[in-house]
This record gives structure tokens, sequence and C-alpha cells, in this order.
């Protein structure tokens, strides 16, 4: 076994490591935010799992005092961390799903009950073994419900991954997103079944770090494309979509842009503040995101800039483009029903089907943009 050592101890280093250059990483990166701090508490339960994991290898190579009572408790503390590192990124990745459930700190508490029923037994397995047992001589063998303390993991991250698969299923606009966050669990369960066989080697503790890693990344990315108020696109992100969606249906005229516009926002500004524009900026935000994933199409929201926004959409004919721009209404009005405003949201919108007679994005932009102005000159006259 001690041949071993020196790698299983060097590889739960490397992994603390890499976890704690990601804690200090996501400080910049997501701000104090419950984001950030659910990521943070759920890498450093994985980097308590990783550290009662090494100590106790080292101690059952020798290399360390032999100690029994401490043995059971380093062995009790790497399964219990594991079940709480589990829920933890069961939270964090639910959070970032937008489940609605991680609002409420209550309901957060009573998520993790799975994780005290496990607590509960760690104690009781002390003068049972029900869950493993260790003899004077350091022997280690496992109880008739061993399996119970895996299960309480990957019941967490197996939750939380299905839930992310069914929101790829079901919103368009971050598909790509939520399927990532769903693969968190695939790769450390796989893990499990060479940990079991082969446990001189922390497989475990590999794989959990690499899908944190995968996962970090990715809304690092995710991030870096979205605009900060809103959480859509940015512009840059935008011209970016826009140009490849023109490479790529520059012969079928599938692709539609519709540039849309926020109808007296300054007004707004003026007379109720920055504050409340911000709000009306939000509102018609949520407005675009319920109305596009009807839709169930290729979909790209962006701010475009102030009270401007812009649609991407891979549409089929033209009266889908027309069934969009209602959807947006209808949202829009459902807004003011709902939401007591002391103004009314109202909206522009200019669309252009693509063709190759534009020649490039300006052109393009720029034929959305006309027919905006039209409908903007509408939106003036009718309220004159």
């Amino acid at each position: 076994m001690t041949t071993y050592l020196g790698l299983y101890e060097l590889i739960n280093i490397f992994c603390v490591l890499v976890l704690l250059v990601l804690m200090l990483h996501s400080r910049a990166g997501m701000g104090f935010t419950a984001t950030r701090r659910r990521f943070v508490r759920a890498a450093m339960l994985l980097m308590v799992f990783y550290a009662s994991d090494a100590l106790w290898y080292a101690m059952d190579c020798a290399a360390l005092p032999q100690v029994r009572s401490v043995s059971m408790f380093l062995k009790s503390l790497y399964f219990v961390s594991a079940s709480a590192a589990g829920y933890s990124w069961f939270v964090y990745m639910e959070t970032l799903t937008g489940a609605a459930f991680t609002q409420s700190r209550k309901s957060i508490f009573f998520s993790g009950a799975l994780v005290w029923v496990h607590l509960i037994l760690a104690v009781i397995n002390w003068f049972t073994g029900i869950l493993f047992w260790e003899d004077e001589a350091l022997m280690y063998s496992r109880g008739p419900f061993f399996g119970l303390q895996y299960l309480v993991v990957y019941a967490y991250l197996a939750t939380a991954g299905f839930h992310a698969l069914y929101k790829a299923n079901h919103s368009y606009i971050d598909r790509a997103r939520y399927i990532v966050i769903a693969m968190f669990p695939i790769i450390p369960a796989i893990s499990a079944l060479f940990q079991l066989f082969y446990w001189r080697i922390p497989f475990n503790c590999m794989a959990f770090t690499l899908s944190v890693l995968i996962t970090y990344m990715n809304e690092l990315g995710d991030q870096v494309s979205r605009e900060p108020l809103t959480g859509l696109a940015n512009r840059k992100y935008f011209m970016r979509a826009l140009e490849e969606g023109m490479d790529a249906h520059e012969n079928d005229g599938q692709l539609y842009l519709f540039m849309i516009d926020m109808n007296r926002f300054k007004r707004i500004n003026d007379t109720f503040g920055h504050v409340e524009g911000d709000k009306a900026i939000l509102m018609t935000a949520d407005a675009l995101r319920e109305a596009c994933s009807e839709m169930h199409r290729k979909i790209v929201i962006s701010r475009y800039g102030g009270d401007e926004f812009a649609i991407i959409a891979e549409l089929e004919k033209e009266e889908e483009a027309e069934e969009l721009k209602e959807k947006i209404f209808s949202q829009i009005e459902d807004q003011n029903t709902r939401i007591l405003l002391s103004y009314r949201l109202s909206l522009s919108i200019g669309s252009a089907r693509y063709t190759p007679e534009y020649g490039g994005i300006r052109s393009f932009i720029a034929a959305a943009d006309k027919e905006l102005y039209i409908e903007k000159e509408k939106a003036h006259a009718a309220e004159a």
C-alpha cells in the first residue's frame, strides 16, 4: 500500500490547490453574490473531503500513528463531508438553473435532510458498524448499509443533473449551458465504480475536481458573454452570433433579426429616476425571455445598448416572425397587468429576414433598424 502513498497524497494536494485557485478567482468572477458564496462553500466541503481521505490513507499506510478512534473519525468525516459536498453542489447547480427553492433559506435548509440523516447514521455507526468498521488492528470492512453513503451524494447530484437536463430540453436559449451543468454528476458517478474496486487511487477526488473545473469554466464563459444588468447576451456576443448565423443561413432565408426599442424610456428615467429605469429594463428583458422560450426555436436575445434590445432567431417562415412579435407584445401587456407601475411599458419592433443581398452585418441591422424607426413613428403618433 505504501507504494501508492506518495501518488495518493500528491493527487489530493493538487486537487485542493485547483479548488483554492477557483475559489480565489471566483471572488472577481462572480462578485459577492449568493452564487459565489454557494460555490465557495461547496468547494470548501470538497477540500474537507479530500483532506480526510488523504489523512486516513496515510494512517492506513502507517505513515501516521495508527490510532483506531482517529482512523474511525477520519473515515466518518470522509463520508459525511462527501454527502455535505454533494448537497452543496446540488444547491449550487440548482442556483445556476434558477430553481425557485434556492431563493428561500428555509427551503434550502430542509432540502439538506439526507445529510442530517447520514450524520445521525455516522454517529450510530460507531456503536453498530452499520456503515463500516475498523477493528483494533485497523482492518477496514464495509457494513450492511455502506452503499447508503454513496446514495446520499449521488441522489443530490442526480436530482440537480436531471433538473438541468429538463431545463435544457425546455429552454432553447440557454440549452448548451444547462447541458454542461447536467453533465456534472456523470464523471463522479463513473469514478465511484472505479473507486469501489481500486480504492488505493483517489478516483473520486480527481473526478469531482474535473467536474467542478468544467462547470466553473462554463459559467465563466457564460458571464463573459452576458450583459450584467439583465443577464442577456452582450453586444459583442450578439455581433458574433449574428455573423455566424448569416454564414449558416446564407441561402435558406431562415434567419431573422428583430431590433427592439422601449418607447418613451427617457421619460421614465427623467420622471422616476434611473433605479426605476433599470427596473423597466429588467421587466422588458424578462418579457423577451418568456416570449422567446415559447417559440421552441434557436434564439439569441441581446441587450443591444441602453433601452435597445436585439433578437436573432432561426425561423422557418414569415408567420413565425409575426408570431414572435405578438408573443413579445403579449408578455409586455402581461407585465403591465401584473405589476402596478406609475407608467406603461411599450415596445416598438422592427424585423428583417436575411438574404445574401444585404452583403454584411451592418446592412442587415440597418434593414431591421429602418422598420423599427417606422414602428416608433407610429407609436409616437398614437401617443400624441
